[in-house]
């Protein structure tokens, strides 16, 4: 079957409907000229919120398609359905847009412009700043790492990537072009949520493509320090750096993979803990222990962990993060700490 457009827009509804709403109200508003000669169809895809959201979208954005899942399928599962019916119905591009980010028409046209110039882009994503302050750059720029096991996210859009690492897009506002996404294959359903985009950014340049950030496109997505997190979003993120850097990092790059990986959790738990927040210190915990049992997909309904493990890790997280990452020169710092006179 042929699209009735180009694009199709596919946004993820939980619990969210006034971001989803307004997100949609965005997109409708500034749906410029230009964006006109690239017509785009909207889905919503609603992933098991506690109440249906179809009257009221369907009063406020009849031409919006809804597809309402039975369950919380994840962020990965959920978004793949909007991924199988782009593939399905032909359209030549597929945008995963985040329901609390703002990204007007002419942005959209650009990304997909330049999509159509670079026939070996597979994917794209606009320049992200931070909706509350929007001069603020969350992610203009970022690539893996494979050598220190992290992301590198650089706060100016023309910073260089280095020779042989891949570029990081997030999924926030991703474009990806169908051609591509039926080679590359779809989001890794057993991250669930958090690092599908990583994994997916690595299995494109593994399969020789390109991914970039359009320089002529802005999006603004609401940001929040890591201590405001739910106690599920964390363990999601911390057993996920696991799975992610484990199964991609290089064989030659592998050296110190562990040790880097133990200091980024404790260094997540000394920064909740000086929060005083005890729970997600142990949610991270919780996820440090089911990746080393290789426990993925959907998150458990408890959270759990040995007490002996959360005692070793939230004793003095930050001391051992420290030495775990740099142990030459934590050791250092501590002995000339020791040798001060008083």
């Amino acid at each position: 079957m042929m699209a009735r457009a180009p694009l199709l827009i596919s946004i993820l509804n939980w619990n969210g409907l006034a971001d989803t709403l307004a997100c949609l109200a965005a997109l409708e508003a500034q749906r410029l000229d230009e964006a006109d000669e690239l017509p785009w169809q909207v889905l919503v895809i609603d992933n098991g919120s506690r109440d249906d959201p179809r009257a009221e979208l369907a009063a406020r954005f009849p031409a919006v398609e809804l597809l309402r899942l039975a369950r919380n399928a994840g962020f990965a599962a959920g978004q793949n359905h909007g991924l199988r019916l782009a593939l399905a119905r032909g359209h030549e591009a597929v945008l995963m847009l985040n329901n609390d980010c703002e990204i007007d028409g002419a942005a959209i046209a650009a990304m997909l412009r330049q999509l159509r110039a670079e026939p070996g882009l597979a994917a794209l994503s606009p320049l992200i700043y931070c909706l509350e302050a929007r001069e603020k750059p969350q992610m203009v720029a970022a690539w893996l790492d494979w050598g220190r096991h992290c992301s590198v996210r650089p706060s100016a859009p023309t910073a260089p990537r280095p020779p042989g690492l891949p570029a990081m897009l997030p999924g926030t506002a991703l474009m990806l072009r169908c051609e591509a996404l039926a080679g590359i294959g779809l989001l890794d359903e057993r991250y669930f949520a958090y690092y599908e985009d990583n994994e997916l950014s690595a299995r494109i340049a593994a399969h020789g493509m390109a991914a970039a950030y359009c320089q002529q496109a802005r999006a603004w997505h609401a940001s929040r320090p890591v201590r405001q997190y739910s106690e599920l979003a964390l363990y999601l993120s911390a057993r996920n750096a696991w799975l992610f850097w484990r199964e991609h990092t290089p064989a030659a790059r592998r050296r110190g993979l562990f040790r880097h990986l133990l200091a980024q959790s404790l260094a997540e738990i000394a920064s909740l803990r000086a929060a005083g927040e005890a729970a997600k210190c142990e949610a991270v915990v919780a996820g440090f222990w089911d990746a080393q049992w290789r426990r993925f997909g959907a998150p458990p309904a408890r959270l759990r962990s040995p007490w002996w493990l959360r005692q070793l890790m939230c004793r003095a997280p930050f001391l051992l993060s420290q030495l775990l990452a740099d142990p030459r020169a934590a050791l250092r710092a501590r002995l000339a700490r020791w040798r001060r006179p008083a």
